[in-house]
């Protein structure tokens, strides 16, 4: 299927749509290009890597910045780990590492978030207030069985937090410490698991041969999309790129264009 026939456009959010999450500037190529698939009469969705969010709250930062978005067609981390869950038990009693937002996103999934055992799943996103009781109960969970997500899979990422823009660590370096603890493997949830952009897809009521992943990261968009079998495109972004395992996925774009405004004349 032709570039121009695909009907599902899934963008990544940070340094692609936008700046990232707390510096929501959205980038005029973004605008340029959204706008125009939704005039042409193309399906649009945004997910994200985003974890220590909810969807709701990033669907609001999207449709400030400009993007005419429905809260239905945003996706987070934090939802597709609930998702995962749920698929498997919906009924799991879990205690979730977050700021928020992942808590929120297991909540709207009907998952019981608890703070007291048994506990059936450890799942952990970024948090910069993370304090070491909930970190050492998280490891007391999993040596008695609770298995361990990792909402996401940064091990960094710029941000503002109570004021302070610096780099902190992510959601892949708390597992770390966890996994260390207790000799336990986690099982990362969101890109590039294909298994995230499968439930986009299905979700929204498309197929993968009929959507197209658009990022700027070829570690996590595009290795994602191409195991998910998405047309892949990369934009090039000069700075920002969080890094990302690939865990040896291919991360050749099909296509890749210095500008997201490019891909209108490719249409």
């Amino acid at each position: 299927m032709a570039l121009s026939e695909k009907k599902l456009w899934v963008f990544d959010v940070d340094n692609t749509l936008i700046r990232d999450v707390e510096h929501p500037h959205p980038f005029d190529d973004a605008l340029q290009l959204w706008d125009y698939l939704l005039e042409t009469g193309r399906d649009v969705a945004a997910l994200t890597n985003v974890g220590r969010l909810s969807a709701r709250t990033i669907n609001h930062v999207l449709k400030v910045a400009g993007f005419k978005l429905d809260l239905d067609h945003t996706f987070s981390a934090g939802a597709a780990a609930a998702a995962y869950i749920h698929n498997r038990n919906p009924s799991a009693r879990c205690f979730v590492i977050s700021e928020g937002g992942a808590t929120e996103d297991f909540i709207a999934r009907g998952l019981e978030v608890v703070n007291n055992p048994p506990v059936d799943y450890v799942a952990v996103g970024a948090d910069r207030g993370l304090t070491f009781p909930r970190l050492n109960f998280a490891a007391k969970m999993i040596r008695d069985g609770a298995k361990l997500i990792c909402i996401s899979g940064s091990r960094d990422y710029p941000g503002i937090y109570l004021g302070i823009e610096d780099i902190y660590i992510g959601e892949r370096s708390i597992v770390a410490a966890l996994e260390d603890a207790t000799d336990v493997e986690s099982v990362i949830v969101g890109k590039p698991l294909p298994e995230i952009l499968l439930e986009t897809t299905k979700a929204l009521g498309y197929s993968p041969n009929e959507a197209v992943m658009v990022g700027d990261n070829p570690a996590s968009d595009i290795a994602g999309g191409k195991a998910a079998g998405l047309t892949t495109v990369l934009v090039r972004r000069p700075d920002n790129i969080v890094p990302f395992d690939s865990q040896g996925l291919d991360q050749s774009p099909d296509h890749t264009v210095e500008s997201l405004a490019d891909i209108i004349k490719m249409l």
